[in-house]
């Protein structure tokens, strides 16, 4: 008769149909993570050929008659809906980061369940081997200012104010309101990037997934 333990141990180690999920799991999220990656990427190139326009139009048809801060009005349009829609691509980028986050956790859950399943089999030092994180709850999706996305995220964010900044500005030359007010507005706006980054990020972190809550 084959001894207890050798039977316990083969059937510990033969491959499992949860063992083929994870495994399959893995690299699906594995492959949706990098896909997300070369999307805002390509998100943040797009932002920066739309940021561009007002100024590519504004060297075409400049002339010694056009200052900066008097606009024609083709001109002053411009300034206003590149930081709207800078921003609606604002808010895109930093739910797509947000995605990758979530599946960075979820592979770090694989992760750790094949950590327990070496354990499981005695292998007591698999978890010094791993250089990548186990941990589901990790990385924070309020990211601190040493993270390079916290940079580009900020940077879009003061792009979208100055351009706002500066159609105001215009209107504050033409007399329409106070010299301070455009300074305000642009700051103001600023804060509102910040804040929503904030609130998308807390809403993340308390469900990870959008629209679903428990038992549904």
């Amino acid at each position: 008769m084959p001894d207890n333990d050798d039977s316990c141990l083969t059937e510990k180690t033969e491959k499992t149909p949860v063992d083929e999920f994870m495994l399959t799991e893995y690299e699906t999220i594995a492959s949706a993570h990098f896909d997300l990656h070369g999307g805002l990427r390509q998100n943040f190139r797009f932002y920066l050929g739309l940021i561009a326009i007002p100024f590519t139009v504004f060297a075409v048809f400049k002339d010694a008659s056009i200052q900066f801060l008097k606009l024609p009005t083709v001109l002053l349009l411009l300034f206003l809906v590149v930081p709207i829609l800078g921003f609606l691509m604002f808010l895109a980028m930093i739910n797509m980061r947000f995605d990758i986050i979530l599946y960075t956790r979820a592979v770090n859950a694989v992760r750790d369940y094949f950590n327990m399943r070496a354990t499981e089999l005695g292998v007591s030092n698999f978890r010094s081997y791993l250089k990548l994180p186990t941990d589901k709850n990790k990385p924070p999706y309020f990211e601190g200012i040493s993270r390079s996305y916290t940079w580009i995220f900020a940077l879009i964010a003061l792009l979208n104010s100055a351009y706002l900044g500066i159609f105001f500005g215009n209107l504050t030359s033409s007399g329409f309101m106070p010299v301070c007010l455009p300074w305000l507005i642009g700051v103001v706006f600023f804060l509102l990037h910040v804040a929503s980054y904030w609130w998308f990020s807390s809403s993340r972190t308390k469900k990870e997934i959008p629209g679903i809550t428990n038992g549904t």
